[in-house]
């Protein structure tokens, strides 16, 4: 057990770079087809996803509130729930080329609710993303539109805007900031179609 212990790796801090955009029903498919361009082959063709997200909220004293994301799959009943913590976007630099801020990513098992409930974490929204996710090296492109949940299903008659939203991201430990460039350089080739910018977000 000890030699497993030393063996162990320090855990990194991750950080998410960050690009948003959005585009009409008439731009979609113009976007799609120059996605299929730019992308990696083995999702040139877009990966359609349907998820189910609830965003939980916790008030600690002296604290404030925390918030965390709960991302279900829809087309896949069996693949793992994603517990998803984003940190507030790092402030100050305006010669940064992305918004960016700490982040946890991680699969869990389907009793995740019943934790976060057992744990007094309180849903707050609810929502159901359709869309197409497309890769390039570590970065992902997500197109995607947001309609109201009924019961954790999608109601096709419920947008909650007639916009599909374009999100730009990649992952990466500290210090590699190079990313920024490519993210920047590949938002730069969906133009004029999507303009993709850098947002204050929490």
């Amino acid at each position: 057990m000890t030699q497993s212990l030393q063996m162990a790796r320090p855990i990194t801090q991750q950080y998410e770079h960050l690009l948003f955009g959005s585009v009409t029903e008439a731009n979609l498919q113009a976007l799609l087809h120059r996605l299929r361009g730019l992308c990696d082959g083995a999702t040139e063709g877009g990966i359609e996803f349907c998820d189910r997200e609830i965003t939980y909220k916790i008030e600690a004293a002296g604290v404030g509130t925390s918030k965390v994301r709960v991302r279900q799959s829809l087309d896949v009943p069996d693949a793992p729930w994603y517990l998803i913590y984003s940190g507030q976007v790092e402030p100050g630099d305006s010669h940064k080329l992305t918004a960016v801020r700490t982040c946890v990513h991680t699969a869990c098992s389907h009793t995740l609710m019943d934790i976060l409930k057992e744990l007094r974490f309180e849903p707050l929204a609810e929502v159901i993303l359709k869309g197409f996710l497309f890769k390039k090296g570590i970065m992902k492109i997500a197109v995607f539109k947001l309609f109201q949940s009924v019961s954790g299903d999608l109601d096709p008659s419920q947008p909650l805007s007639s916009l599909h939203l374009v999100e730009l991201s990649a992952v990466t430990p500290s210090g590699q900031d190079t990313i920024e460039a490519e993210m920047k350089a590949f938002a730069d080739h969906l133009k004029p179609i999507v303009n993709m910018e850098k947002p204050d977000i929490a």
